[in-house]
């Protein structure tokens, strides 16, 4: 028996295409596309950009610099330009102009080192433990009671401050390995500095007592 021939249109139909085959162009460039949608749709939706963020509580007046900032990558898209942005250090003049918790974003609203209200952060040295919940940004009314002439009897206690905001806290070492109190940091006026100057000169003895619901200062 003879070999039957294979009609040509057969043998065309059963050819692999080649790189030329329109066919096959096509199917690459919609795979190409594919991956490539795929691709952006996942950086827009990922685009995280580096900030800085307070390693500890900064309070007011306080220099802002590497040392007390960390890097963090978060997404903030619209709001980005209203933070402290960590593509570059920060300015070397730069201070807080309020309170900045540990792990907050730093706004540039917050930076400055000008208070808007003022205050300036004023030292004062406490004996004794804190009452309950004092802390950094919590508010205080401060009392005092004069010492009287040539004695150690105090006279009624006058409240000397009211609804201040501590912007800072630390023992007082009383060079024993103890403590000998407290040095709470209060930001204040200048029209609360000759009161308060005058009974830390005087040796009044000076009592702090948490204010919660006290109206801005």
């Amino acid at each position: 028996m003879g070999t039957e021939a294979v009609p040509s249109g057969s043998a065309r139909r059963l050819r692999q295409p080649g790189w030329k085959d329109p066919r096959l162009l096509v199917g690459i460039l919609l795979v190409v596309a594919s991956v490539a949608g795929v691709l952006t749709l996942v950086s827009l939706q990922d685009k995280t950009v580096p900030m800085y963020v307070a390693r500890q509580d900064i309070s007011l007046g306080q220099k802002i610099d590497v040392s007390a900032l960390r890097t963090i990558d978060v997404r903030l898209d619209s709001v980005q330009q209203h933070y402290l942005s960590a593509a570059q250090e920060p300015a070397a003049d730069l201070h807080a102009n309020s309170l900045i918790r540990e792990g907050e974003l730093l706004p540039l609203s917050a930076i400055g080192g000008r208070d808007p209200k003022g205050r300036k952060p004023l030292p004062v040295e406490l004996s004794g433990e804190l009452p309950v919940g004092v802390a950094v940004g919590t508010r205080i009314d401060l009392w005092a009671a004069e010492r009287a002439d040539n004695s150690t009897t105090y006279s009624e206690p006058r409240r000397l401050l009211q609804s201040v905001e501590v912007s800072s806290l630390r023992e007082l070492d009383s060079g024993f390995g103890g403590s000998a109190g407290q040095v709470v940091e209060l930001l204040v006026t200048d029209e609360d500095l000759p009161g308060l100057l005058s009974a830390i000169a005087n040796e009044a003895r000076l009592t702090l007592v948490q204010n919660p619901g006290g109206a801005a200062g």
